[in-house]
This record gives C-alpha cells, structure tokens and sequence, in this order.
C-alpha cells in the first residue's frame, strides 16, 4: 500500500534514512521541516507491519523533483520503486526530474528502464567523492 507519510512515520523514515544512506544528510529535524512545508511530499510504501520505501518529492512548480527514493535492502527488485515513481505519475501531472550518481549505472538503468532520459551532468556534485550527478528527466510531452 502507498499512502502519504504522516508525522509520526517520521521516526521510522529516518531510521531507514541512516540504515541506506549513512551519510545522508536528511535528519529527523529535517525531515520534520519537509513534513511542514507545502511544496514537499513525502509517499511511503508499507506492507501493514513496516515501511518498505519511501519517496521525497518537491513541487517546484514547473517540474517534481525527486529528492530521495529508498527501498529497505531486503525488499529490493520486487517493484516498491517502480510503484513509488507511478504514484508520482499518478499525482503529480509535471515533468519529473532527478539527480543520480555517475557511479550508480543500476539506478540509472531503472530510471531509464522507466523512461526516463539523461538531459545533463553536474561535475563534482557529491561532496563526499567529488562524483558527478547525472541528470534525468521523464517528460510528458
């Protein structure tokens, strides 16, 4: 089931935050002040005991961008991605935009699997490697 995150998910949310990405910098503060703000969204797929995924989106009007998607490790290639960036789809009517890691060819090849298209490349964008980011887009037109 995919339902939009409640504040008392938070907790949880961070939990798997840090359990994926151990640099991230999405604190539970942080993920508080996304909670309170209108043009951010954070979708959560649960299986009714745990929260399997979760994706964070920000309307920045003319486009959602993806900020984050994450699957727990062991629920991973069963679809929670592909059904989180359909309910992305579903909702929102933008074109969808998002940054990946140079290094990150699976990710990229979901992405694109998805339709999604490389429109560019950041240099040095990852502080923590001095990595490039990919940019990718799923355009509607």
């Amino acid at each position: 089931m995919i339902r939009e995150a409640k504040l008392e998910d938070i907790e949880k949310i961070e939990n798997m935050e840090k359990e994926i990405f151990p640099s991230s910098f999405y604190s539970i503060n942080s993920l508080k002040e996304i909670m309170g703000n209108k043009s951010y969204y954070i979708y959560m797929y649960t299986d009714e005991k745990a929260i399997l995924g979760y994706i964070i989106l920000h309307d920045s009007i003319d486009v959602i961008e993806i900020m984050k998607i994450a699957t727990k490790k062991d629920s991973r290639n069963i679809g929670i991605g592909k059904k989180l960036l359909e309910k992305t789809k579903e909702v929102f009517e933008q074109n969808i935009f998002l940054e990946v890691r140079e290094s990150n060819e699976i990710a990229q090849n979901f992405y694109k699997n998805f339709g999604f298209t490389q429109v560019g490349r950041r240099k040095n964008y990852y502080g923590d490697t001095g990595e490039a980011a990919i940019l990718m887009v799923y355009d509607r037109q």
